[in-house]
């Protein structure tokens, strides 16, 4: 960008991020997207099956988002307070409530609560290339300082390897799971992720209360009595803990003195039909 030699970038490498706004001035980008990012549970592995939900809430608990957010990421992100991402229909702040508040005290006290976790180590498999590994050795730092419980990465040489482990159930603890909006409406973050039978969820958590409410607000009579029921159903998402939610995405991009009129979208995309080459 700082050369000429590429006009618009999606996104910019995680080594970049502490200069680039110094570098591009106005060109530089930094918006939100309609993305998550968060820990999603195996619950068909020995480890988490039938595992009480306070032990999930304990390690959210042990997660200390303001500073990874602000050190690691560099203000990239925005610490997560529930499970559907920012500018979507139905998004609500706060639906958690505290579990997504660092307390290392009560982190503590509700793992022992429900009963530890089995073998007092866990795992996060992530993919190596997709400049994930620093902040997963941030929350693995930060949970085992408040909680004592054993946490190191699990990596995964790419995407694709992390996928494929993903989708043959061969996930050993936790793993790094991202989703982006396909239609901005709050049903696509909390069906499409922890219906039993969604494709979106591949820890396997299943719950015949949330399928239920998931059904009913399906068949709501309107958007509006849709998206109310959908709410109430994140708001309730704390007593099962199908994931942690750590940080929403932003943006975080420039282009070139070449090119003006350059936006993104809800997803994170530019806009290449926008992009103008000035003469």
């Amino acid at each position: 960008l700082k050369s000429g030699n590429v006009d618009v970038l999606r996104q910019v490498a995680p080594k970049d991020l502490p200069v680039y706004k110094q570098d591009l001035g106005d060109r530089a980008v930094d918006q939100a997207y309609s993305a998550i990012q968060s820990i999603a549970v195996a619950y068909y592995t020995k480890q988490w099956k039938d595992i009480d939900p306070k032990v999930i809430q304990g390690l959210s608990m042990a997660i200390d988002r303001d500073t990874i957010t602000k050190t690691v990421l560099q203000g990239t992100r925005e610490p997560a307070t529930g499970w559907v991402a920012k500018g979507v229909m139905g998004f609500q702040p706060n639906a958690a409530g505290d579990v997504t508040k660092y307390d290392p005290a009560k982190a503590k006290a509700l793992i022992k609560e429900g009963g530890g976790v089995p073998g007092n180590s866990i795992s996060i498999q992530y993919n190596a290339d997709g400049g994930h590994k620093e902040w997963v050795e941030a929350v693995c730092n930060s949970i085992t300082n408040a909680t004592g419980v054993k946490c190191v990465g699990d990596s995964k040489a790419d995407f694709q390897a992390d996928l494929n482990a993903r989708q043959s159930k061969q996930v050993k603890s936790l793993y790094r799971s991202g989703w982006v909006l396909d239609y901005p409406f709050n049903a696509n973050f909390l069906r499409d992720l922890f219906g039993t039978k969604s494709d979106g969820n591949q820890g396997g958590f299943s719950n015949k209360t949330v399928d239920k409410d998931i059904a009913a607000a399906d068949s709501a009579s309107s958007l509006e009595e849709s998206e109310k029921k959908y709410q109430e159903l994140e708001k309730s998402l704390v007593n099962y803990m199908p994931s942690i939610p750590l940080w929403y995405y932003k943006v975080n991009a420039g282009y070139s003195e070449k090119v003006s009129g350059v936006q993104y979208d809800q997803q994170g995309d530019p806009v290449l039909t926008g992009v103008q080459v000035k003469k």
